[in-house]
């Protein structure tokens, strides 16, 4: 099946409402496809209950009845040999839901916002987000921009995936949240970036503060299961145009456990929202501004019977009837500066934008 024919499939799959996903894992060369024939994913109002479950999970940042997780169920794995479905429903046309750019003034009022309560003491990081919305041209191709992604962004985990419930989302993210087989398992402390202009990076406090709160969460939550990972790290990588740092954290998870239950326990990481848990989660969806759906939620297949791969929705944008909303964020310490985190944003904007 030629790279055109599979392109105009997954464009037919969408303006037909299948619920399918297509993904390529990092540094992998050919991508795996899922699809349900019949009916919709299932929908979850609880994380923990995904351990009862196998198939491509997409869950948001925060889950509510326009949002829940959803699971598509993997009927069928071959894509070259699926029939088209006919049209279910007609795709959402939320455009005008989605469109919500903010200029550098606004985001600079959010950002003395967002610092005056870590500045106070209320909390230790937060992680402002922004969305910008830019007109999908006539002979866009979420196909032809899944292929073009998955050949620029060899490191990272490329995916493209529609349900009538969510609509269609394309990304690119370096950031495991959680993958692994049997009872061998890994995760990732990411935090700190910077555009990397040459080949040897150095790190300034207030980075490597954040890549040390990532890492001291996940090690808290992971203590609660009784899991002592081995660490490796922090250590620069290298995503796009972007330059992080990273630990690696591999661990042995018990037979009997739950991997619902964990995935919950990480979600959402202050790598995307901010410490501690609860008060920073709060307090993002009371000042952000905007809904920021599935967008810093978590992408992936779960199949506790073979591989598991479950990525943070960092590089992402939401494809719509006449728009394409991109997002992205930056997290936010008592070192940080309004400057820099806008500049950081627009970067990391620039890694969906340079394949539309």
């Amino acid at each position: 099946m030629t790279l055109k024919n599979s392109s105009h499939k997954l464009d037919l799959l969408i303006e037909n409402d299948a619920c399918f996903a297509i993904y390529r894992l990092p540094n992998e060369t050919s991508p795996k496809f899922v699809m349900q024939n019949t009916g919709e994913p299932k929908q979850i109002f609880d994380i923990e209950e995904l351990d009862a479950n196998n198939g491509f999970v997409v869950a948001p940042y925060r889950i509510n009845e326009e949002t829940p997780v959803l699971v598509i169920r993997p009927d069928c794995d071959d894509l070259k040999n699926i029939v088209i479905p006919n049209k279910q429903n007609s795709t959402k046309g939320d455009d005008k839901v989605m469109l919500n750019n903010i200029d550098r003034n606004e985001y600079n009022r959010l950002f003395e916002q967002f610092y005056n309560t870590l500045n106070d003491g209320t909390l230790k990081k937060l992680v402002l987000s922004r969305s910008k919305s830019i007109t999908r041209n006539k002979d866009f191709s979420p196909g032809k921009s899944f292929y073009r992604a998955m050949e620029k962004y060899k490191n990272s985990y490329v995916f493209l995936f529609h349900t009538p419930k969510s609509g269609t989302w394309l990304g690119s993210t370096p950031e495991i949240l959680l993958s692994g087989k049997g009872n061998t398992w890994h995760t990732v402390a990411l935090a700190g970036t910077q555009y990397h202009k040459k080949e040897k990076i150095s790190w300034d406090d207030k980075n490597l503060r954040e890549q040390h709160l990532v890492t001291s969460y996940l090690l808290n939550q992971l203590s609660s299961f009784n899991i002592s990972p081995e660490i490796n790290g922090p250590y620069t990588t290298k995503a796009a145009n972007l330059a992080h740092l990273k630990t690696d954290l591999d661990f042995t998870l018990p037979e009997a456990a739950n991997l619902g239950k964990l995935l919950k326990s990480l979600h959402p990481t202050p790598a995307v929202s901010g410490l501690p848990k609860e008060e920073a989660f709060r307090f993002i969806e009371l000042n952000e501004g905007y809904d920021r759906r599935y967008y810093t939620g978590f992408v992936g297949m779960l199949d506790k019977s073979s591989d598991t791969n479950i990525y943070v929705n960092l590089r992402c944008m939401k494809i719509g009837k006449s728009l394409l909303t991109l997002f992205a964020g930056s997290g936010l310490v008592t070192s940080s500066n309004s400057k820099d985190e806008w500049k950081e944003t627009e970067q990391k904007l620039k890694t969906m934008a340079s394949i539309c």
